[in-house]
């Protein structure tokens, strides 16, 4: 917020919401020296943050969705995975506790689920079998290992996870260490290689398509730069025939994502979760905006991102220690 309140504002102030190109690259600091923070980490988030704002606005001012500022609706549903598993009480959960899990979210109507590894061979093959049980042969199963790998370990170990149909291992190794994604992402294992949550911009992004380093691309569009950037990243991923699949989280970052997912051709799936406080947050916040039904999330038509924030709630949650 003090990036906001006190770098980024200044810069933006009496400019038209409609050049946003041009405002995206100003905040960046490029064309000019007075204002330069870098081109990753808080700044660029604050950044998106604004510049999902003047989507939104403009989709407002012009009465038609952010989808339609994209080059207009490819999909009017986006397939869904259920994104959860994040254990109890900082205790990894058992294989009796992810099975249940894994059954309610198939029960819900989801296409697939995306769960964590990394506890340990012995483990991780536990909770896979009885998430694989529970979901039957034909939903999909994601696995996230948060960066929880080194090369040997995976790379010896990864049919092993292949036996359990996976669709893709998210962030194998750290995230630094292209050129071993590369070789996981062309392993003979056939198991696809996910990553992107924690890169920024189209230039870190760029990187990673030419080293080959990912099967499916998973921008933030909170993280990536917003609206402006994310959907050059999901063009460069098309132009490499990777399908994108964005790491989402938090309100506005769900609506944003599904309004970009809508206007571009390699969608694969949109991230969807519902554990833990922020999904009951959202629902408290957005109420029906964006929920999943059958396995798909409906694309908003309503002008701009279509969110109707209920701000009646904004005072059960304000700190009670902060004055105002």
């Amino acid at each position: 917020m003090d990036i906001v309140q006190y770098r980024l504002k200044n810069i933006i102030m009496g400019e038209s919401v409609f050049d946003r190109e041009r405002l995206y690259e100003k905040m960046l600091g490029r064309g000019t020296s007075a204002y330069a923070l870098g081109a990753k980490g808080a700044a660029v988030s604050a950044i998106a943050g604004i510049d999902i704002a003047l989507y939104d606005l403009v989709g407002k001012l012009l009465k038609v969705p952010v989808y339609q500022l994209l080059g207009g609706q490819y999909y009017d549903k986006i397939p869904a995975y259920a994104s959860g598993f994040f254990g109890i009480k900082g205790r990894a959960l058992t294989p009796e506790e992810c099975g249940d899990e894994a059954k309610r979210y198939a029960d819900a109507g989801f296409h697939g689920i995306k769960m964590k590894i990394g506890f340990g061979l012995e483990k991780d093959m536990k909770n896979l079998t009885a998430v694989r049980e529970a979901l039957g042969p034909d939903l999909g199963i994601m696995v996230d290992a948060n960066q929880g790998f080194d090369y040997p370990e995976i790379s010896k170990n990864l049919n092993k996870y292949a036996d359990f149909n996976l669709t893709f291992v998210e962030e194998p190794l750290k995230i630094n260490d292209l050129n071993g994604m590369a070789k996981l992402a062309s392993h003979p294992a056939g198991v696809g290689i996910a990553a992107g949550e924690n890169y920024y911009t189209r230039y870190e992004f760029r990187e990673i398509f030419e080293k080959r380093a990912v099967n499916y691309i998973q921008p933030d569009v909170i993280h990536a730069g917003g609206i402006s950037e994310t959907k050059k990243i999901a063009a460069m991923a098309s132009a490499y025939n990777v399908p994108l699949c964005p790491h989402i989280h938090a309100s506005v970052g769900v609506s944003a994502a599904i309004q970009l997912l809508a206007s571009c051709e390699n969608t694969f799936a949109a991230e969807y979760i519902t554990s833990g406080g922020s999904y009951a947050l959202r629902k408290e916040l957005c109420g029906g905006s964006y929920m999943q039904k059958d396995g798909y999330v409906p694309v908003c038509t309503e002008p701009g991102l279509g969110l109707h924030v209920n701000e009646a709630i904004f005072e059960k949650y304000y700190p009670k220690w902060l004055k105002r």
